[in-house]
């Protein structure tokens, strides 16, 4: 389990069961809830298990927000933030995602504000 902590937020991650894949909970600045995600790094292949000719692909981190009280006018804060973090963390000399894609479930109908409910 590794935390990281930025102006905005408190990351704290740790592996699961499942070969790669990790469990992270934020909190903000106060202590409080902000989101739970799931975080699953995109490897690529080794380029000695691929064709000769097949194009270079680049190492990405995919974050499934599972649960969070973030506002829709928030959500590229929320994002910036914890790509940052989990960028400067998680990169190591033999995986330095690029990227990340976030992916949240269908948002409530009932809170048209909130980002999940």
């Amino acid at each position: 389990m590794f935390e990281v902590n930025s102006a905005n937020y408190t990351l704290k991650v740790a592996k699961t069961l499942w070969f790669n894949i990790y469990r992270g909970s934020i909190q903000g600045p106060a202590g409080e809830y902000v989101a739970t995600v799931r975080i699953i790094p995109g490897m690529p292949l080794d380029r000695d298990e691929v064709p000769v000719d097949a194009p270079e692909a680049r190492p990405y981190l995919i974050v499934i927000v599972e649960d969070a009280s973030v506002e829709l006018s928030q959500l590229v804060q929320f994002e910036s933030a914890v790509t940052d973090s989990l960028l400067q963390t998680l990169s190591r000399d033999t995986f330095k995602p690029e990227f990340i894609q976030f992916f949240y479930p269908t948002p409530s109908m009932d809170e048209p504000d909130a980002l999940l409910s």
